[in-house]
């Protein structure tokens, strides 16, 4: 009987341990799949900085290609490219911002995103803008164009 008692504090000792861990610290189960040259290629760019590359991961990781597919994850690419001026990463995060997908559903957000994509010629964002505005009160639209205007991007 005390062995079965002993067994089961350390499974409860085991499982408040695992709870008080950051997340950061069971980020292996989103490592990607080694096997996905495409995801591996790109990796390291992303997360030197390349806008371009981290866009490209977001939408793997929105898409699960190679990663098991997360949204929070994705978002998280979408923004770090998003917010040095890439206009498909600013469609994307304004997208998932419209949807509540992977972050918080902020109407606001995303019409700011759209906003700045269809500035920088994304034709789709311009649509989905549309959509978006059309389930905000005016202020709220006002709020999100002086948000545009007054964004600048990181590292320009």
């Amino acid at each position: 009987m005390i062995r079965r008692e002993q067994c089961l504090v350390l499974v409860f000792v085991a499982g408040a341990c695992l709870l008080l861990l950051p997340p950061s610290a069971l980020a292996w189960e989103n490592d990607p799949d080694d096997s996905n040259a495409v995801l591996r290629e790109n990796l390291l760019p992303a997360r030197q900085g390349d806008p371009q590359a981290q866009a490209f991961v977001g939408y793997l990781y929105e898409t699960g290609q190679g990663v098991r597919q997360d949204f929070s994850q994705a978002a998280q690419w979408y923004w770090k490219a998003a917010e040095q001026g890439n206009p498909a990463a600013q469609y994307q995060l304004g997208t998932m911002y419209h949807l509540g997908k992977g972050v918080s559903q902020n109407y606001v957000m995303a019409y700011m995103w759209l906003d700045l994509a269809a500035s920088r010629g994304n034709p789709n964002a311009r649509e989905i803008r549309r959509v978006v505005a059309a389930k905000m009160d005016p202020a709220d639209i006002a709020e999100a164009k002086r948000m545009a205007e007054e964004w600048k991007p990181i590292g320009k």
